[in-house]
């Protein structure tokens, strides 16, 4: 037997699915993590802000329900980053003058400024990556990430409504 062939065969018996996994998941929380660095020194708000910044861009006059779908998180956290954009005068809230209690969003002059200069769109390479993936294989990942969390127990049922803000 070739010594590739020995090298080979050491390496697949030495293959650990679970040490694997994981390092793959610290390969994707570490891209996370340097995204979410980058934006916040180039930018001033974090990546998850920036992401709400992005969808609202993109289609002017979402409630706070769409922005919300949109970035997959609950109504509430997206309240919660739209008060910080609006306090750092990037977002304003206006109502219809018929219905007082309708509340779009829009981004401000400033929003737009911020938007020129930021880092390509938040969570996009992410999204592009598992937009590109194979239905069936993705379908598969998504099944298989599902039964991880399912085994974990997480004590925190609502973490996948919260934005990854890249802090440890």
């Amino acid at each position: 037997m070739s010594t590739q062939l020995v090298e080979e065969s050491q390496a697949m018996a030495e293959h650990d699915p679970v040490r694997s996994v994981i390092r793959q998941l610290r390969v994707i929380i570490r891209a996370l993590q340097g995204h979410s660095r980058s934006v916040e020194r180039g930018c001033g708000i974090s990546a998850a802000q920036l992401w709400a910044l992005w969808e609202l861009q993109r289609s002017p006059g979402l409630n706070v329900s769409d922005l919300s779908r949109q970035l997959s998180v609950h109504p509430s956290t997206a309240s919660n980053l739209l008060d910080k954009l609006e306090q750092g005068g990037l977002v304003e809230r206006r109502r219809r003058e018929r219905d007082q209690r309708v509340v779009r969003l829009f981004i401000t002059d400033a929003g737009q400024e911020l938007l020129k200069r930021a880092p390509a769109a938040p969570q996009g390479e992410l999204n592009r990556a598992l937009k590109s993936m194979d239905p069936a294989l993705l379908t598969t990942l998504d099944q298989s990430l599902e039964a991880l969390v399912k085994a974990m127990a997480s004590t925190e049922p609502r973490a996948g409504l919260q934005p990854y803000e890249g802090h440890p």
